[in-house]
């Protein structure tokens, strides 16, 4: 699983030719394209590696793993949107991930990670809770992909089950007003409407439903960021809102009852919303990127850029996703030199710039280069000091 322990990992192999492979897949029926393209790829990285001494049989022996994938046709059937895969002497990791990468192969002295930062950065991450009566599902999704999260454990399958846990006697005789006078036994199910039965005691058990739900889902967010949406009839959503403590819940629901609606109809209703919101988040960093730069606190300047994502003063990066710059980095002088062409001892800088920024605490947004502040350039920044 690519998270923050394994990026590290990642990040502190080093070598005479660690190969980084990125390209976008299918998630289904188009085995033989995505096939097609990791094969192209190997034989970029084979190019690379021979480029840098390696004869012609120790590349193919070196990347003989990424070879075998190539050969396995179940492994296309099971794909995500892109495929990432390190090769280094003795160690092969590879994997699908919700991320449409730019076809890109890069062999270096460490390995080339910046196209996977969006996963750990959240940059299109979201989560969407389908809320009903009779039904709770929850999901995390992506600009491109959801995904079913279990979540039994944590919270009750639907309202009755609230109701049938060991209270459900006292509820019963609440509601009723009956009781077991007189050897009277209660009904065996929970009533939520009837005679006596308002809406006040309705939005009651709403809320005590939808705190056991978000009481259980916090135990497994209580540490995220990313936007929550959730899928309901309209009033439901003022409901759950107060009980409700995850800090990042939209205001705008998907809506209508999500019983019966599949993943992918839900997707795209929940990404109408989510976009909008890191569209909103992008504006809003735009605006603040100005007045920075009004204050001498941002820039546009590869060669003022990099050098301060390095030593940890950039709090905000803005990357182009689908451009690339080499160079190198001279550490007496604090500055970069940019090479014309790739060549063997070169380092991507913008992907350099990246990965240290986000390693120091920083914020890292990889963009079309449409989105960035200042589009006319491939990095900008916003600093801390």
């Amino acid at each position: 699983m690519l998270n923050e322990k394994k990026f590290k990992e990642l990040f502190q192999r080093r070598g005479s030719g660690l190969v980084s492979i990125f390209i976008p897949t299918y998630r289904a029926n188009h085995a033989q394209e995505d096939r097609l393209r990791l094969k192209n790829a190997l034989k970029d990285a084979a190019r690379q590696l021979e480029e840098r001494g390696m004869n012609k049989g120790d590349a193919r022996s070196y990347l003989e793993e990424g070879y075998r994938l190539v050969e396995n046709e179940r492994f296309f059937a099971n794909l995500s949107d892109g495929l990432c895969l390190f090769f280094d002497e003795g160690y092969f990791y590879y994997e699908a991930l919700p991320v449409n990468f730019t076809p890109y192969t890069f062999v270096g002295e460490r390995f080339y990670l910046a196209p996977v930062l969006p996963v750990l950065t959240g940059q299109s991450r979201f989560f969407l809770l389908a809320l009903s009566q009779n039904e709770v599902r929850f999901f995390e999704g992506h600009q491109h992909s959801i995904t079913p999260v279990k979540a039994d454990d944590l919270v009750p399958a639907n309202m009755r089950a609230v109701f049938e846990m060991s209270d459900v006697k006292n509820h019963l005789q609440h509601h009723s007003g009956q009781g077991a006078r007189r050897g009277k036994q209660p009904s065996q199910e929970p009533m939520f409407h009837g005679q006596g039965y308002g809406k006040d005691d309705q939005a009651d058990d709403l809320k005590k439903y939808f705190k056991e739900i978000n009481d259980g889902l916090m135990e497994m967010l209580y540490d995220e960021k990313p936007p929550m949406v959730i899928a309901c009839v309209d009033y439901l959503l003022p409901i759950y809102k107060e009980v409700n403590t995850y800090h990042n819940l939209l205001d705008e629901n998907v809506s209508g009852n999500p019983e019966g609606a599949g993943p992918v109809e839900l997707h795209e209703k929940a990404w109408e919303i989510v976009s909008r919101y890191y569209q909103e988040l992008r504006e809003e960093g735009r605006l603040s990127f100005e007045e920075a730069m009004g204050l001498k606190k941002a820039s546009a300047d590869i060669y003022e850029i990099v050098p301060a994502a390095i030593n940890g003063r950039v709090e905000i990066l803005y990357v182009d996703k689908d451009y690339h710059i080499y160079g190198q980095f001279n550490e007496e002088e604090n500055s970069i030199t940019v090479h014309e062409e790739r060549r063997p001892e070169g380092r991507e800088l913008l992907g350099t710039a990246a990965v240290q920024t986000w390693l120091q605490g920083g914020s890292v947004q990889i963009l079309e280069r449409t989105e960035l502040p200042v589009p006319t350039a491939s990095l900008n920044a916003v600093f801390r000091y």
